[in-house]
């Protein structure tokens, strides 16, 4: 869905909603306003099997025990948001919005991540292909298989599990706005695309807008969102925001809560054209955590090939988007820095990384990796005693489960426990051995 495929950052006093809010607060809303019969048909018809695992947060409530984490990132719900032009359009299954929706829900916060359709990657039975072509091959394999197979990429390329997914389609935009009554839009800057495409996406339909209040109706507020083509992403991503948000206020208002034709209506589009793996219960836990967190505490981040992006532009072939360096390393830095561990945060071991393995550099390597995940690393240094096998020293007597968890998981190793001396500068040792591999 090409309306958030350039979601970019934006200060957080103006950043209220997002692709991702619209989704999630679309699903609060059938939630909230509407138990019967409809509602139990809608979510029957959306709803798929979850192939890949649970989050555990689903089920959270308070007390949760270092056993119950299924891996790295599992401190957060990862959801991963996918937009389609659906039937009727050319390469309808090609999900041409992806973006991962991660909520904290011991911190009350939230992130989203943009991946770009074009970035090439390895998808499972194709080899490597657009990150966009993932959701259109697991629908060709197995009809509701599109999701599983789009999660499957995604994780490995951000080093992180996706644990749900939900995926709408261009209707679902347009229909959502129309059973709303449309939307008041302020627009900023006159726009004037004469390659806007039409319908059938071979020829175009040239779309101009005024600069000034408008009415929007499902259709114009998507042409709205998708126009690019004579503006900059940075100023279609603000078009998007500013969309989004109406949207979400409007569908979230008295008004229309109060309106059982409106909700019934947003109920058949919910139930036509989007698709999920979250069951019933885990949707009603989902809107009992997301409805806590504030507006003000979503970042959002995209993937791009700017100078300080991590992606560069390749024509080989066709037009690709591939990592500066080679591989996706850099790529989940950024995911992990901006997806950050809570559990690992506020447990804030203090971390020393010794490298006693041949490799020169090896230590200051995971340090950084790491820190970029959110670990407190306070010393870096070579051993003074060569090792095979990596290892990991706990001196906390148990008072940083997470941490300890988190990082047997990691680097595979069981943990050694050892009393710690007064002078000690770490709660937790890790040296680095010949058997690791980056």
């Amino acid at each position: 869905m090409d309306f958030e495929h350039n979601l970019t950052t934006a200060p957080r006093s103006k950043r209220k909603w997002t692709i991702g809010a619209l989704v999630v607060g679309l699903l609060i809303f059938a939630i909230l306003t509407w138990i019967g019969s409809n509602f139990l048909f809608a979510v029957n018809k959306i709803t798929e099997e979850n192939e890949t695992g649970k989050s555990p947060f689903l089920n959270f409530d308070g007390n949760l025990t270092p056993t119950q984490l299924q891996g790295e990132g599992d401190g957060r719900i990862n959801i991963l948001l996918l937009g389609m032009g659906g039937k009727g359009h050319p390469g309808g299954s090609l999900t041409d919005t992806i973006i991962v929706f991660s909520i904290d829900p011991q911190n009350k916060s939230a992130a989203l991540l943009s991946i770009p359709r074009d970035l090439y990657v390895p998808i499972e039975g194709r080899g490597s292909a657009k990150v966009n072509e993932a959701y259109a091959s697991g629908e060709m394999y197995k009809q509701g298989g599109g999701g599983t197979a789009a999660k499957k990429p995604i994780a490995n390329i951000l080093d992180l599990p996706i644990h749900y997914y939900v995926v709408l389609d261009f209707d679902a935009f347009k229909k959502i706005v129309d059973a709303l009554g449309g939307v008041n839009v302020y627009v900023d800057k006159a726009i004037n695309d004469p390659y806007y495409p039409d319908v059938q996406m071979k020829g175009y339909n040239p779309f101009q807008l005024s600069a000034g209040l408008h009415k929007m109706d499902g259709n114009l507020a998507l042409k709205y969102a998708r126009s690019r083509e004579t503006t900059s992403d940075f100023d279609r991503s603000k078009r998007q925001q500013k969309l989004i948000s109406i949207i979400a206020a409007k569908a979230t208002s008295v008004g229309i809560l109060a309106n059982p034709k409106k909700v019934t209506d947003i109920l058949k589009i919910l139930g036509e054209h989007v698709k999920t793996d979250l069951s019933l219960s885990e949707i009603e836990r989902l809107v009992t955590i997301v409805k806590n967190v504030p507006a003000d505490q979503i970042v959002t981040k995209v993937l791009d090939n700017g100078p300080d992006g991590p992606l560069v532009s390749v024509n080989d072939g066709g037009y690709y988007l591939k990592p500066k360096t080679g591989n996706f390393k850099e790529i989940q830095r950024i995911a992990h820095e901006i997806f950050s561990e809570p559990y690992i945060v506020s447990e804030a071991a203090k971390i020393e990384v010794l490298n006693a393995s041949s490799k020169t550099g090896a230590a200051q390597q995971v340090a950084d990796m790491l820190k970029s995940y959110g670990y407190k690393i306070v010393n870096v240094a070579n051993s003074t005693e060569k090792s095979k096998k990596t290892q990991i020293l706990d001196y906390t007597a148990g008072n940083k489960p997470f941490t300890i968890k988190f990082l047997t998981d990691r680097f595979k190793v069981q943990a050694t426990q050892k009393t710690a001396s007064t002078n000690s500068k770490a709660d937790i040792n890790i040296i680095i051995g010949d058997d690791y591999k980056d």
